[in-house]
């Protein structure tokens, strides 16, 4: 490995999660990295993954690539969470310098304290690909540090409220808003208080479910949990069916508030990105709390100056977390502007603890001392 030159390689599985989010190409983005091989089991898929990265060969077995490639970057782009702690716990026995995985990290939390341990024996920098590392959710985490807020007093997080509301909604994309949340404070959840209902009553594990993309058992179309935060912040997170006709697209929805005692903050939809101020402590509808829309030039146009379209705010994104990832192996950098595994895991631990704070009717303390599903025998 030397400063100027990354080997890449890219994990992915066409018909099980495929590619994620532009993962597969994200690697050739950086000018230090370029991607030398594919695993993908499907050879068609495998194919035409390695005609749409370049990359110079491809094999049908991610581990025979570890062997014979001695990658030292690897972006694990596949969207089903079932083989990402195996092949985390591989890259990192197998000296590999830095991962990017799509999320979530895993589908347990015992599964994610096993992917976080292999990397750090192996000292291997992990970033996972929650949407934190996008214009907006930067600017709203430097107007917070800056003071422009005043005192935090509350936060607010909800999913999109799709198909998918409640469990799997939560499982998915609530990882992104309390990732952020979690970000936002500034410090790690102290306990957590969920309510998880299906059909508006209350589940049991009799109302489990197999969830999409590997994630194992979840439960439940609506969903509230409650925590508190070690600087004595508030947060909520919440995902329930919304209509189309509510006249504002699921993704929309898809955020969080973050309330001060001189103004508040709304971020939605990233990391395409929408955000909106309110420069008053009140932050309620009124004429004494007006909200603006916040445009950023450098997250709304290309360096040309035309306008910056979702696809293209997508690969910003990833050129964030491939920089971050990139800075930490070569100058043994901290990652700032992304999830590291360490936060993916907290992620996940409050996501978790919704489910496991239901089941058990009682207010939980973080971390949790169980690590398995909730709705597990």
């Amino acid at each position: 490995m030397t400063t100027t030159s990354l080997a890449g390689a890219v994990f992915g599985h066409t018909g099980r999660g495929d590619y994620g989010h532009g993962h597969d190409v994200c690697l050739n983005l950086h000018p230090h990295v370029g991607i030398e091989s594919i695993a993908d089991p499907d050879p068609a898929g495998r194919e035409a993954a390695v005609a749409r990265t370049e990359a110079r060969r491809g094999y049908a077995d991610w581990r025979e690539l570890l062997a014979a490639e001695q990658p030292d970057i690897v972006s694990i782009a596949c969207r089903d969470v079932r083989d990402h702690v195996d092949q985390i716990v591989g890259c990192a026995e197998a000296g590999v310098a830095g991962i990017l995985c799509e999320k979530p990290l895993a589908a347990t939390l015992a599964e994610a304290d096993r992917a976080l341990e292999a990397c750090q024996a192996g000292g291997t920098r992990l970033v996972v690909a929650h949407r934190k590392a996008s214009g907006y959710e930067l600017h709203a985490r430097d107007m917070v540090r800056n003071g422009e807020l005043g005192d935090l007093v509350e936060l607010r997080g909800r999913g999109k409220g799709d198909h998918r509301a409640g469990g799997q909604d939560l499982a998915v994309l609530g990882p992104h808003i309390l990732d952020s949340m979690r970000w936002i404070a500034g410090s790690d959840p102290q306990w957590a208080v969920g309510h998880v209902t299906q059909d508006g009553c209350p589940v049991t594990k009799a109302d489990r479910r197999e969830g999409d993309e590997g994630i194992g058992a979840i439960a439940g179309d609506a969903l509230v949990g409650l925590f508190m935060f070690e600087c004595g912040l508030p947060a909520t997170f919440t995902s329930y069916a919304v209509a189309q006709d509510s006249g504002a697209a699921h993704s929309q929805w898809f955020g969080y508030e973050v309330y001060g005692t001189k103004g508040a903050l709304s971020v939605r939809n990233s990391p395409g990105g929408l955000c909106y101020h309110c420069p008053t402590g009140m932050a309620a509808p009124g004429e004494q709390a007006p909200w603006t829309r916040v445009l950023l030039d450098s997250w709304e146009k290309n360096a040309d100056g035309s306008v910056r379209d979702g696809h293209a705010r997508n690969t910003a994104s990833n050129l964030i977390m491939v920089e971050e990832l990139v800075a930490a192996i070569l100058h043994d950098r901290p990652v700032t502007r992304a999830c590291t595994g360490q936060d993916a895991r907290w992620a996940l631990e409050m996501a978790v603890a919704i489910h496991a704070s239901h089941l058990s009717g009682a207010r939980l303390a973080l971390p949790l001392a169980d690590r398995g599903n909730p709705y597990a025998d």
